[in-house]
């Protein structure tokens, strides 16, 4: 039984770093559920992680400190969306940064 119904949908998905990451697991269950995933990465390294990990699957990459990047990866997946005959359902934002410089600190401190 598909209660969220999400069998057959699309959803993006950011922030896939490595099979720890939650992104990875959050993907993983929709996949299992039917839907489709598209992932994006920041790196070409994160993009062949996600090839092992996920065999096929259509990826993007794109580093959002670029603006350009982001324009240009927000086209592909409209060219995509359009070729396959299919609309973005969903999202997670999944995407995290931690500096370490000055050492680690206590959450609220962050």
């Amino acid at each position: 039984m598909d209660f969220l119904d999400i069998r057959d949908k699309t959803f993006l998905v950011t922030g896939v770093a490595n099979r720890k990451s939650v992104a990875w697991h959050v993907a993983r269950t929709l996949s299992e559920a039917g839907a489709e995933v598209v992932y994006v990465v920041r790196s070409q390294q994160r993009a062949d992680t996600v090839a092992k990990l996920a065999p096929g699957a259509e990826t993007l990459i794109c580093d959002v400190e670029d603006p350009e990047q982001i324009e240009r990866m927000a086209s592909k997946l409209a060219a995509s969306e359009q070729a396959a005959g299919r609309k973005l359902s969903g999202l997670l934002h999944s995407i995290a940064f931690a500096d370490y410089e000055g050492g680690v600190k206590p959450f609220h401190e962050t």
